[in-house]
């Protein structure tokens, strides 16, 4: 199965404008907490991206994002899962389980398949998803959204080429009061 596995902000963006991403996890500025009444008081019960990670046996990222991941510092959260960054130009090889691919995030998806044996691909990436969308690779995707409107940014579905529908499985808690979406495109539902 191929997967997506993404946080956005309320207007739906997943980075900043310069691709910053603490406002995901930093106290917010106007104290007021992420969740109130009987949101606060129900238990989480969202997909955490550890149990997400165990059923991955390959990803698929797009350069910007990994460039982001890496700007993080020590923080490397995929630990040995065999990576294939989609990109056009050199990669510095920083990790063993990381490998440039330079080719289609469609071919780059199928090369995932096979590393990844009966496990699922993960595709990472805003343009990286929007292209596995719009060619109708993506199965299913877990989108976290933060009650924060950035007001500019990196968009996830902005930029696709066609209309993509998705199916609601289940709508979760996430954390202290996020919302958690689980979506899929699957057909045979």
């Amino acid at each position: 199965m191929i997967r997506g596995y993404l946080a956005m902000s309320l207007d739906g963006f997943i980075a900043g404008p310069n691709d910053e991403v603490a406002w995901l996890e930093e106290e917010r500025e106007t104290g007021l907490p992420l969740a109130a009444d009987e949101w606060a008081r129900r238990p989480s019960a969202g997909l955490e991206f550890d149990a997400f990670l165990e059923r991955v046996g390959a990803i698929v990222m797009g350069r910007r994002t990994y460039d982001v991941v890496c700007g993080l510092g020590d923080a490397w959260f995929y630990g040995d899962i065999p990576m294939l960054i989609v990109t056009s130009s050199d990669l510095p090889r920083a990790r063993e389980s990381v490998t440039a691919f330079h080719g289609s995030v469609a071919d780059a998806i199928a090369a995932a398949q096979d590393l990844a044996g009966d496990k699922d691909v993960y595709v990472d990436g805003g343009r990286t998803v929007r292209t596995a969308l719009d060619a109708r690779l993506l199965d299913h995707l877990v989108i976290t959204v933060i009650p924060t409107a950035l007001g500019d940014g990196i968009p996830l579905f902005a930029g696709l080429d066609e209309r993509a529908d998705f199916a609601v499985e289940r709508v979760e808690k996430w954390g202290p009061g996020a919302v958690q979406l689980h979506l899929t495109t699957r057909r045979e539902i």
